[in-house]
């Protein structure tokens, strides 16, 4: 009799779901959390449930927070999620990630709302999470956070935020309908991948620094700014439609590798930028199209674009001297160059002092997490 209990008790213990299993912790309707809370296992939200001000949601390594979808409007976006006005602690680790995701048989973008931050002035941190099928898998307003080695994917916007301070670093957001997008913000990209979205970044009144980002195969653009500060070093941005897209904003960019883009490197518009000792090789119609924008184009490696090195579509003169254009001979730059030498009434390029060789050009540290 013994042996039968000591081996029907093992067989409880040894079985995934035995009744020594953790119990599923089920959030139905609208519930706020009033007191700090510890989630440790499997969470079904299904709901909106709130994190009252003041209060911290400690999130512990290996959870899965499971979202049903219910879609009361009918515009194909899930509403449950979580709102939070306290501060959100979700800290997993390599070996143990923490999951947000949808809780359907067949998941799918926008089944849930977003893992999102409401005036939570404390700093929200998420690391060694996933973060899958969501409409907005992180959004913020009036909020400060900072994401970590951390997966968006499979959501309509990995990452959205407003009048937010936000520090992102070693993240991947892979596949999501648009990558990561914000406005009215002070934003930190470091070794951030993003990738196979329609927009890979994409912001208006906001300040960007920007080191050792992989951006590529975005299917509109790499990144696009508008009315905004960018300083951008060591990124690689490629095989996007157009790679760094600049509307009405400045900044610094040097050290990059702009490549294989379908349409430009770099495209400046209305824009003071200075663009310095990139890689500019092997888009599809431009290095650089620079429609009336200031700045300086130096010591950069322009080679191997489709139509043109450099084009000139504003009635402003650009300094371009001191670049690499593949040969030192003036016919041959004055031929990469589009300017108001060809069309009347357009700016001119002085490509002068070119160099006689290309200067060493070091492949930006990419932070080696890469799409898959």
């Amino acid at each position: 009799m013994m042996r039968l209990m000591a081996l029907s008790l093992l067989l409880i213990l040894s079985v995934p779901g035995g009744l020594l299993a953790k119990p599923v912790l089920h959030y139905q309707g609208d519930q706020t959390l009033i007191k700090d809370t510890v989630w440790d296992g499997e969470i079904l939200v299904d709901g909106i449930l709130t994190v009252a001000a003041g209060v911290t949601l400690d999130i512990r390594p290996g959870s899965q927070i499971r979202f049903t979808r219910h879609d009361s409007n009918g515009d194909g976006i899930g509403e449950h999620e979580i709102f939070a006005q306290g501060t959100i602690l979700a800290l997993g680790t390599a070996t143990a990630p923490i999951v947000f995701t949808s809780a359907e048989t067949s998941p799918q973008r926008g089944d849930w709302g977003a893992v999102n931050m409401m005036v939570s002035e404390s700093e929200n941190r998420l690391e060694h999470c996933v973060v899958e099928y969501g409409y907005r898998g992180f959004h913020a307003h009036f909020s400060r956070a900072s994401l970590k080695e951390s997966l968006f994917r499979y959501n309509l916007r990995g990452a959205q935020f407003q009048e937010s301070q936000v520090v992102i670093n070693a993240c991947r957001f892979l596949d999501n309908t648009n990558g990561v997008q914000f406005r009215d913000s002070k934003v930190t990209l470091e070794k951030v991948t993003i990738a196979r979205s329609h927009w890979g970044v994409r912001c208006v009144y906001s300040e960007v620094n920007m080191t050792g980002c992989l951006i590529e195969d975005n299917l509109v653009n790499g990144v696009n700014l508008r009315d905004s500060k960018l300083m951008a070093q060591g990124n690689r941005i490629t095989g996007n439609r157009r790679g760094l897209y600049l509307q009405r904003s400045e900044g610094i960019v040097s050290g990059n590798d702009l490549s294989a883009n379908n349409e430009h490197g770099i495209f400046l518009e209305d824009s003071k930028v200075e663009v310095v000792a990139n890689r500019l090789a092997e888009n599809g119609r431009a290095g650089v199209r620079w429609l009336n924008s200031r700045g300086r184009l130096e010591r950069n490696l322009i080679v191997n674009n489709g139509v043109y090195a450099l084009i000139n579509d504003g009635d402003n003169a650009i300094d371009a001297r001191n670049n690499w254009w593949g040969s030192s001979e003036p016919s041959q730059i004055a031929a990469a160059i589009r300017d108001g030498v060809d069309r009347p009434g357009l700016g001119l390029v002085d490509a002068r002092n070119a160099l006689e060789q290309a200067l060493p050009f070091v492949d930006p540290e990419l932070s080696g997490i890469q799409p898959n």
